[in-house]
């Protein structure tokens, strides 16, 4: 195989894998767009109870400063972007909840000495926040005598407020209406992002685009062309001697099988370092276009089965809150040594096999 079908290969299975992911995320914002997305267009969480013997619970602020590079002159504002929901109920009939978004600046000197919790992560699935505790001994006023709030709402039963996005610093405050301690409420929070669809349609198509081609860059990577076809030398007949009759014909011998013979063109060696190349994707191209060489497709179905599981586990484990961080970065780690090794053993022509997955593709192989 020549140098410029080698990088076709490479470039071919790294298009495999972008569009992979394009079509993993186009397909989630679709999904999205038809499952959590309520009658008024928000995507929204499911209900969380906050409860905290504070004064305040406050989001940690968000830093928005992107009006300069969104002002292209297309009469959109940064409205048009987000839109965020925030609904609440108190669980306590004798208080009324306020909710309140505004500038970090001005709520800083509001909370200054008062004790209230700040929410540092929050968790999608499953539903939990992670709070930090900022200690204090001054009550605060009640939020309703405040001035200073961009958006507010006030009172019992279930509370809404929206807000579009606009530039600067702004953090959410909930209380009781009267500044009291004690808080303990039900949250929904949404977005509404109206351009969503528009891009998980997007990627959905550049995934299809970009996977066509990479799967023509693989096809036209690989294709053999035809043998040129020859002219058979005549057979040559030796003189006989005088009294010598004519010698029977030897046929040769073939013994043992070719094993520098691969389906793709390439040597042993180099199509098993490239099963391991992009991980499972790599693993699976191979593992359907190799049809002849026996370890070519041992490494193309081990790589499919370590690193798919490893891709599984990763992913699994970004969902469990505090040791999911953890584990996953362990994951990291060791696809990231098994990746280096195993592409070196596959080189040097070695039939590495890794626990079970090994055993199994071996099996399945032969």
């Amino acid at each position: 195989m020549s140098a410029g079908k080698v990088i076709l290969l490479v470039f071919g299975g790294l298009g495999l894998l972008v569009s992979i992911g394009l079509l993993v995320g186009g397909g989630a914002l679709l999904w999205a767009d038809n499952t959590i997305k309520d009658s008024d267009g928000f995507y929204t969480t499911d209900t969380i109870q906050m409860e905290k013997g504070s004064y305040a619970i406050v989001t940690g602020p968000a830093d928005i400063d992107i009006e300069a590079g969104w002002d292209w002159g297309w009469g959109w504002d940064l409205g048009d972007l987000v839109t965020f929901k925030v609904e609440g109920k108190s669980n306590d009939p004798s208080n009324q909840l306020f909710i309140g978004i505004a500038r970090e600046s001005d709520i800083d000197t509001y909370l200054s000495g008062v004790e209230y919790d700040e929410i540092k992560r929050f968790h999608i699935w499953p539903d939990s926040v992670d709070y930090q505790n900022h200690p204090g001994s001054v009550m605060p006023g009640a939020p309703t005598s405040q001035t200073f709030w961009t958006e507010s709402t006030v009172g019992a039963g279930t509370r809404i407020l929206e807000w579009e996005l606009q530039p600067g610093s702004y953090s959410l405050v909930l209380m009781n209406d009267d500044g009291s301690a004690g808080i303990d409420i039900d949250m929904v929070l949404g977005a509404k992002v109206p351009l969503l669809l528009a891009v998980g349609v997007g990627l959905l198509g550049g995934g299809v685009v970009v996977l066509s081609i990479s799967i023509l860059m693989v096809y036209l990577s690989t294709r053999r062309r035809g043998a040129v076809p020859t002219a058979p030398e005549p057979p040559v007949t030796p003189a006989l001697t005088e009294g010598e009759g004519e010698k029977p014909k030897v046929e040769p011998v073939v013994t043992g099988e070719v094993e520098n013979k691969t389906s793709v063109g390439l040597e042993p060696n180099v199509a098993s370092l490239l099963c391991y190349l992009f991980g499972w994707v790599t693993g699976i191209v191979f593992f359907i276009l190799e049809k002849e060489n026996k370890l070519v497709r041992f490494h193309a179905l081990q790589s499919i089965i370590v690193f798919g599981v490893l891709t599984v586990a990763s992913s699994i484990l970004g969902w469990i809150p505090v040791v999911g961080s953890f584990f996953g970065a362990v994951i990291g780690i060791l696809a990231f040594v098994l990746w280096i090794v195993l592409m070196v053993k596959a080189y040097q022509g070695e039939k590495y096999k890794i626990l079970w997955a090994g055993d199994f593709a071996e099996k399945q192989v032969n």
